[in-house]
């Protein structure tokens, strides 16, 4: 009897071991919580057969910045999504995120007011989800990508339930290649003016190009100093020139 628990846990360490190696690599960048607790759902996920190396850009807040995310975009020629937060509209902004969406521009939830979602109750996080879908409603807007993107990149049992009983798609922090589009939780890449490097963008990007991954990346282009339009839009031109997908 010992000697068939030792062989059946040898079995799931082998097995265990040469899922980790096909898996790899999945993780690049900083390692956090939500980047091994994502690596760790990941590993057991079987790829679908027709999944294709996709990008998809995701630009938080809504503020003034995303007038030069549209700019990037067009010069590009790909689309992005944005993560808007929709008490901080004003009506120049929601008249252009409505003639985008026309043009094939993304929303996606960003939290109400931005607020913390990490000591919320199930029924307060529905509350903020549903309050955001009446107010863009009400400007002739919609949630047009099935994403969620939690505010302050809380991540709790709370919130992944509330956005999945709603049938969106949850983004997290965690720095992580996506095995492709068919997973609950996906992590993304934050593209700040000092990382990644354009070396480093290049090593995801190739290492998502031969997984066949969906990576997504990440931007706040309306907060003062987190946002390099130059770099953003290098990083986006060099997946582009490489063959991805872009969503």
């Amino acid at each position: 009897m010992i000697r068939k628990s030792f062989y059946l846990i040898l079995t799931g360490i082998i097995i265990g071991a040469i899922l980790v190696f096909l898996r790899k690599p999945i993780i690049t960048g900083e390692l956090t919580k939500q980047t091994l607790y994502l690596w760790l759902l990941n590993i057991f996920h079987h790829q679908t057969t027709d999944a294709l190396p996709t990008v998809m850009l995701v630009d938080d807040d809504s503020g003034d910045g995303i007038f030069g995310i549209r700019q990037i975009c067009k010069e590009i020629g790909i689309k992005a999504t944005f993560a808007i937060i929709p008490s901080r509209l004003d009506s120049i902004k929601t008249d252009s995120l409505r003639q985008w969406q026309k043009e094939g521009y993304s929303i996606a939830l960003h939290g109400y007011n931005h607020d913390r979602w990490k000591d919320w109750t199930f029924e307060e996080i529905i509350n903020d989800i549903n309050q955001s879908e009446k107010l863009l409603q009400k400007y002739g807007l919609k949630p047009n990508s099935r994403f969620v993107v939690p505010p302050h990149a809380c991540n709790t049992n709370n919130i992944r339930k509330a956005i999945q009983s709603k049938g969106y798609l949850m983004i997290t922090s965690a720095n992580i290649i996506n095995p492709d589009k068919t997973v609950f939780q996906y992590g993304r890449f934050s593209l700040y003016p000092d990382s990644p490097t354009l070396e480093e963008a290049r090593r995801i990007l190739t290492a998502a190009y031969k997984k066949k991954g969906f990576v997504i990346f990440g931007t706040h282009s309306s907060t003062k100093g987190a946002f390099s339009e130059e770099k953003t839009k290098a990083i986006l031109a060099m997946a582009k020139e490489m063959g991805f997908i872009f969503i």
